[in-house]
């Protein structure tokens, strides 16, 4: 954590630091810096961990797609050869469009261009450094990737709120609130589906199920609902340095953003349907389906096979529509009350600041309880 603080405050060559003074407390969406490095992007971290988690999830989408004995003869070196690849690809295409939007001291010309390739390179080192950072932090600390995601939003927060006034925050902050207290629940609560064990015949045969969430994948939505958002972005981007003449093309690169109409109905499109996919990209039917029939154990009332593998599609299905609805809810309503001028610009995606927040301190909660029982087993290993 000291280190990525320390790097996210390490400029990029050339940069021009002095014209992002006047942007101090005032930022588009929050959410959108929870994966970036700093806020601004004019340090050496701007990419963040969004490269390592971008490649990491198009991976794992490819491997969850396999069925289970594609998977067992997967390589996990093989694995690990394609998402550095991948995230070295997109750590190239984001520092292309970061370079092309960051304010240097540079007016044009060839120093301009050269400052442009260097700070392009450092941002790409960074993100490789990120990638090391979060790879220690797994192998020997707590959180992995998250702890570093935790930094952004403390950081994200503390920055934004300070500038922001009291009665601008009672709203907000109700919703921010509820919206807490909901995921807490949700994470702590799991829809359960009843099941037989050929290989328990005792008292515990009756006690036997599939646990599923109620907020399946956690903080992923809201994380990777901004990732998938900045897709559309940086195409349209592309498009309208290209076309700039194409008045189309020109009003949707200008209102695709969370302060317009139009990139608020995306933004939640994006948050529904990454939601209800990664719900069944992680709880995959098809594979649970499998494993139950090749083990000999089935859900209670019901054949193994093709109804098996359908009940529990349409039950993932109900229960992504219902988490999909609730982080919507949460996260397009401050959208929308920003809009009709209810609630700040700077503050309002502090609800899905406070369901990451939330998430990923349930989750710790867990991986400390689970290093704590594991130690107090040592002395019998």
């Amino acid at each position: 954590m000291a280190i990525y603080l320390i790097g996210r405050e390490l400029p990029l060559y050339g940069v021009n630091l002095d014209a992002y003074e006047a942007l101090r407390g005032n930022t588009e969406d929050l959410i959108m810096q929870t994966i970036g490095g700093d806020r601004y992007k004019t340090s050496i971290l701007a990419l963040g961990i969004s490269p390592f988690m971008f490649s990491t999830l198009f991976v794992q989408m490819a491997v969850a797609f396999k069925n289970a004995d594609s998977k067992s003869h997967t390589s996990p070196k093989k694995v690990t050869r394609a998402t550095l690849n991948l995230m070295l690809v997109w750590a190239c295409i984001q520092a292309y469009f970061t370079a092309n939007s960051t304010f240097f001291i540079y007016e044009g010309g060839v120093k301009l261009t050269i400052a442009k390739l260097i700070s392009a390179a450092q941002m790409v080192t960074g993100a490789f450094v990120i990638l090391w950072l979060a790879t220690r932090n797994g192998k020997y600390g707590i959180g992995g990737q998250t702890i570093l995601i935790y930094v952004n939003i403390l950081d994200s927060v503390v920055n934004t709120v300070r500038y922001t006034k009291l009665a601008d925050l009672k709203l907000i902050g109700t919703i921010s609130v509820v919206a807490l207290l909901f995921t807490i629940i949700f994470e702590n609560t799991e829809y359960r589906i009843p099941m037989q064990r050929i290989s328990i015949h005792n008292i515990y045969s009756d006690k036997n199920y599939i646990p599923i969430k109620l907020n399946p994948i956690g903080m992923m939505p809201v994380m990777f609902s901004s990732a998938f958002f900045a897709l559309p972005v940086y195409v349209l981007s592309a498009l309208n340095s290209l076309l700039p003449e194409n008045e189309t093309i020109s009003y949707l690169h200008d209102n695709m953003n969370t302060s317009c109409t139009l990139g608020i109905g995306v933004y939640i499109v994006v948050l529904y349907v990454i939601t209800i996919v990664f719900s069944f990209v992680f709880i995959s039917p098809k594979n649970l389906a499998e494993s139950l029939q090749k083990s000999g154990d089935s859900i209670t009332g019901l054949r193994a096979g093709k109804k098996t593998r359908r009940y529990i599609g349409i039950r993932v299905f109900i229960i992504s529509i219902f988490s999909a609805t609730f982080m919507s809810l949460f996260i397009g309503m401050p959208l929308v009350l920003q809009l009709k001028g209810l609630v700040p610009q700077d503050v309002m995606s502090l609800p899905s600041i406070m369901i990451a927040m939330a998430s990923i301190n349930c989750n710790l909660y867990r991986e400390l309880r689970a290093v704590k029982d594991f130690d107090g087993y040592v002395q019998f290993i």
